[in-house]
């Protein structure tokens, strides 16, 4: 085992990946942030320092019992009435597959979206092949093609279908394409998803791992993918779609062993810690905000509310006490660099671009410096001085009562 420390820089509101160097098909991989992939994308959205931790593991680990309470069919009493653990949205066929065909049933002929269990997808219809589950029963689909779920499963069936915050779940199935007919050349296309519900109650929905096209070789395809709950919730379906809009020209496809089973990595062995220090900072140019009125105002635009506090710099040297929206030059002999760090309301910092100031004489003789001051009246602010009342744009004012 190696550890690999990596410093990079990132600019504010830039995305960037992060890959873990021993990047293998025998690995398992968990990120800090909770990701179990190889690569990580991240925005940088907060100035400062930030890591991310990836240990890539043995594929080795141990599961729970299945979560699905029927996901490998075999709950299957009365053929009458549709099975138990599992609902669709297409219509139950109660078929009996010990029984006489079912395209031998007129009742049925051309029927479609409809979903039954078999022992033999031959046995069900003409048109099927010789398929068999693992043992028992597999789940058999005619014609997917309209919107719903051909499959799914729910904590009402499943009381034991809950998800716990950060746990690690692997979900597997499954699949084979049935029709061996000609209008198989539009084979179903699967798509797993988990819906949960989130602390505020709502309903979320993410696919489980990429949608599965069924190759036209009526063989059985098996799909793993692993999935991290980002919350707890005992609110959970689980479903499958076929993204293939075909009506009536194939999508016929069966299901076997669908299970879902949450992970413990405790006999997975430790293969590599990558860390990586992410240092991020505002990469923004200088903005041109502050504006000089008379000879020895400095002020920030902050006309749209963006600021909240601000600090003033010369020389790249913080001006102590310089933390209001205006300054006012003290130094009219000496040449200076000035700029302001403004802070937004989220913390976000933008400075200003630095402005020289020569030698210059003071506005005192039209607005005497040792006498002018800042009035804030009815939530606008002035600047006050011997002779006159000022806004912050330079225009006279008639004299306000304080």
């Amino acid at each position: 085992m190696f550890t690999l420390l990596t410093i990079l820089s990132l600019c504010l509101d830039s995305t960037l990946t992060l890959c873990s160097p021993a990047i293998d098909d025998t690995l398992f991989y968990v990120w800090s942030n909770g990701a179990q992939t190889p690569c990580i994308d991240i925005t940088a959205t907060v100035v400062g320092e930030a890591t991310y931790i990836c240990e890539a593991r043995t594929k080795t680990f141990v599961t729970t019992d299945n979560l699905m309470a029927n996901g490998d069919f075999e709950n299957y009493t009365d053929y009458h009435q549709a099975p138990t653990g599992y609902t669709s949205d297409y219509e139950y066929l109660p078929f009996d597959p010990y029984g006489t065909d079912l395209y031998d049933q007129p009742q049925y002929q051309g029927k479609s979206g409809v979903y039954l269990l078999s022992h033999n997808a031959k046995h069900t219809w003409r048109d099927y092949a010789n398929v068999s589950p693992h043992s028992g029963n597999l789940f058999a689909m005619f014609d997917a093609a309209q919107s719903g779920y051909a499959w799914k499963a729910g904590t009402p069936e499943n009381p034991g279908l809950q998800i716990r915050e950060n746990g690690l779940y692997v979900f597997s199935y499954w699949a084979a394409d049935l029709n061996e007919a000609s209008q198989r050349s539009h084979p179903a296309q699967l798509q797993f998803t988990i819906r949960y519900k989130m602390p505020d109650g709502t309903m979320r929905k993410e696919a489980l791992g990429e949608a599965l096209t069924l190759g036209k070789d009526n063989l059985w395809h098996y799909s793993q993918t692993f999935w991290t709950s980002p919350v707890t919730s005992d609110s959970i379906e689980i479903g499958v779609e076929d993204l293939n809009s075909y009506y009536g020209v194939g999508n016929d496809f069966g299901l076997d062993d669908i299970i879902f089973q949450m992970v413990t990595l405790e006999d997975s062995k430790l293969i590599d810690t990558d860390t990586f220090r992410i240092l991020t900072e505002d990469c923004t140019p200088c903005q041109d905000f502050v504006y000089r009125k008379w000879n020895d105002v400095l002020f920030v635009d902050n006309k749209d509310g963006q600021f909240v506090s601000y600090q003033w710099f010369a020389d790249s040297i913080a001006i102590d006490g310089a933390t209001k929206q205006f300054y006012q030059l003290t130094d009219t002999v000496n040449p200076h660099l000035y700029y302001v760090e403004a802070t937004m309301a989220d913390g976000r910092v933008r400075t200003s671009c630095v402005q020289l100031f020569e030698q210059f004489a003071p506005s005192a003789p039209q607005h005497p410096a040792e006498s002018n001051r800042l009035v804030l009246h009815q939530g606008h602010l002035y600047i006050k001085t011997e002779d006159a009342v000022y806004d912050i744009l330079g225009n006279k004012q008639s004299v306000i009562e304080r």
